[in-house]
């Protein structure tokens, strides 16, 4: 192992914590010391480079050893990068409704909107959260509302001249009154999609669809502690 590769290694210790043992050489402690003039034996200089040799061979051990731990650790270090977050892009706001009252028209969600241009392929995972409500509908009714993640329609190869669909929610929530949790959902939506290059703009989108007896609008987010949060992420 080189000088390079020892400071590497002592770098690695202390971030990662290895075993310490590993990283101290052991000592050589010589039996017997000789003076000028004085006849030696041979079995006491035998006796010295034995214990020369197993200090080297125990430095040989701890060496084997503590490469062994630090392949260990580039291992979680790759699996680690293969997960990670290079970019993050998001979008959220609050208190601001976004009301969908006419049955299979789709309504943007205003401020959640993010704007993203590819040079290249790229891996995206897309999610967004928050609550959907349906209000002032008559007590008893019930609304269908679905909430979707779409890239709209600025140049991209992948959506020609129509938003994409990347992902869609849905569900029946109650009528009658602002009472959790029968008039309300808490929504988790996402996906991964592999993009190639152009220009997208993301955004959030909800919508009443026809249902027998539909009373209600739908909305997201109508209340300021429910913010709608739409995340996009470039991913290995």
């Amino acid at each position: 192992m080189n000088s390079r590769n020892i400071r590497l290694a002592a770098v690695l210790l202390v971030v990662f914590g290895l075993p310490a043992g590993l990283a101290v050489a052991s000592s050589v402690t010589l039996p017997n010391s000789f003076t000028a003039g004085t006849t030696i034996k041979a079995a006491d200089v035998n006796a010295n480079f034995t214990a020369v040799k197993s200090a080297v061979d125990d430095n040989a051990t701890r060496i084997t050893a503590l490469e062994t731990a630090l392949a260990a650790q580039a291992t979680r270090l790759t699996a680690l990068e293969a997960t990670a977050i290079k970019q993050r892009y998001y979008a959220g706001q609050s208190g601001t409704d976004a009301n969908a009252s006419v049955d299979d028209t789709w309504v943007d969600v205003p401020g959640v909107a993010i704007p993203i241009t590819l040079t290249a392929p790229t891996n995206l995972r897309y999610q967004l959260i928050g609550r959907v409500y349906n209000w002032g509908g008559t007590a008893g009714g019930v609304a269908s509302c679905s909430v979707r993640i779409v890239t709209d329609d600025l140049g991209t190869p992948l959506n020609g001249s129509a938003p994409a669909t990347l992902g869609e929610w849905n569900a029946a929530l109650a009528a009658g009154g602002d009472t959790i949790p029968n008039n309300s959902q808490q929504l988790a939506l996402g996906g991964l999609n592999t993009l190639p290059a152009g220009n997208y703009h993301f955004k959030a989108q909800i919508v009443r669809k026809a249902l027998a007896g539909s009373s209600g609008a739908c909305d997201i987010f109508r209340w300021s502690f429910s913010r709608a949060q739409l995340f996009v992420d470039v991913v290995p």
